[in-house]
């Protein structure tokens, strides 16, 4: 027969000996001799203990219960998840990898803000503070407007039945040169910044577009579809006379460098075999001649297109367009869908991508500033957006100082 206790009977033999085990090591309890002990075990209790409180007793022994059931669930094994499996290296089952793509700081800012059709074409005037632009915003068929470059407002140059694209400012800032169809096919024309005075400037059966200014202000550059070579061609023209013109070779969207110590035009040409993607060249204008034809920078994944020059002429800006936009094709997706903007040395080193593939960037110009203003449909509608260029000089003589920001010299690198 069993022994009483000094509470419960707890389950087997191992789980009576953990009591004992607790009950003896109480703080003041401290046994003398081996018959003492045995006695405890057999249920006797000396004097001493015995004038222990009750309530004491019975929380010590609530305590030997609840610890024990502890020690019982904790031996039982936990299922094992399948779902949060992973491997050697961290990486769960199911799940696949991602390229790192860096995204350029936080320099973006918005200059127009069309909720309807949308603004893009944008050219800077050479101080920096007016853009002008094109935009479906209030017709079915773009017109031009002027604003300032942080101004809320802006203010209608053209309202026609026809479109009116690609504006340029002249260097002066007083008149605006752009392409229009308003007689049928597309020509050149010049406006006032004021919407006074437009005028025709090529007249012939084919379509001319993407007018840019002459530093000096006294030609324009253009490409025209040749009616027999039914290729792109680049045009010199005379604004005061422009009965004066002149060819210059095959190639689209010309861009007169603005620096007159620089006297090159940038365009983009196709290739004749392989991809056929546009690149971005150059010629240099030397005694009215175009000479020296070089490719500034190309790519087997992309096109190149539209570029423009930065305000010194050392720098070109560009987008990119890729096969999958636009052409069928059986090969996976790019990473990245190649509408971005881009920026590259007059020697073709240092190219450096601006915008990331998230939304479609194009129309790249550069103000004085330093910012390249672009068109952008990243919030849905094609808005005029700009962003700041941050460039390091590897090949610079003094030692590149990594401590500071960029942006920001008050921020410090870790």
């Amino acid at each position: 027969m069993r022994k009483k206790g000094l509470g419960p009977e707890l389950p087997g033999r191992e789980s009576q000996r953990v009591c004992e085990k607790l009950i003896v090591s109480l703080p003041g309890w401290r046994p003398t001799c081996a018959g003492v002990n045995r006695r405890i075990r057999q249920g006797q209790f000396y004097q001493g203990f015995m004038q222990v409180n009750r309530t004491a007793k019975y929380l010590v022994l609530w305590f030997c219960m609840f610890f024990l059931i502890g020690c019982t669930h904790s031996n039982q094994q936990t299922p094992y998840n399948e779902s949060v499996r992973t491997n050697l290296y961290g990486e769960l089952d199911g799940w696949q990898p991602v390229s790192f793509s860096a995204k350029p700081f936080s320099s973006l800012e918005q200059h127009s803000f069309c909720e309807e059709g949308g603004d893009y074409d944008p050219d800077l005037s050479t101080d920096g503070k007016w853009i002008v632009y094109s935009s479906l915003q209030h017709s079915p068929n773009p017109d031009l407007y002027i604003k300032q470059v942080h101004g809320a407002t802006s203010t209608r140059l053209t309202s026609d039945a026809a479109s009116e694209i690609q504006p340029a400012f002249s260097p002066n800032g007083e008149q605006v040169a752009y392409a229009s169809n308003r007689v049928g096919n597309w020509d050149v024309w010049v406006i006032g910044v004021d919407g006074s005075n437009p005028t025709r400037i090529t007249d012939g059966a084919s379509n001319d577009i993407h007018p840019s200014w002459s530093p000096d202000g006294k030609q324009i550059v253009y490409c025209s579809l040749g009616s027999r070579s039914k290729q792109w061609e680049l045009w010199v023209v005379n604004v005061e006379n422009p009965g004066n013109k002149k060819w210059i070779g095959y190639g689209l969207f010309p861009e007169w460098n603005p620096n007159p110590k620089i006297p090159k035009i940038a365009f983009q040409q196709s290739r004749y075999r392989g991809s056929q993607w546009f690149s971005i060249w150059t010629v240099d204008i030397v005694g009215g001649e175009a000479k020296f034809p070089t490719e500034i920078v190309s790519s087997t994944q992309h096109a190149c297109i539209c570029p423009s020059w930065s305000a010194d002429g050392m720098h070109l800006t560009y987008s990119t367009v890729s096969r999958g936009q636009f052409e069928k094709s059986d090969d996976p997706a790019p990473e990245f869908n190649g509408e971005d903007i881009w920026i590259v040395d007059l020697d073709g080193r240092n190219i450096l991508r601006l915008t990331s593939s998230d939304s479609s960037s194009f129309s790249p110009t550069w103000s004085s500033d330093g910012r390249v203003f672009f068109c952008s449909d990243r919030k849905g509608i094609e808005n005029i957006w700009s962003i700041l260029p941050n460039q390091i000089n590897f090949n610079a003589q003094k030692p590149i100082d990594l401590s500071q920001h960029p942006q920001n010299s008050d921020v410090q690198a870790n």
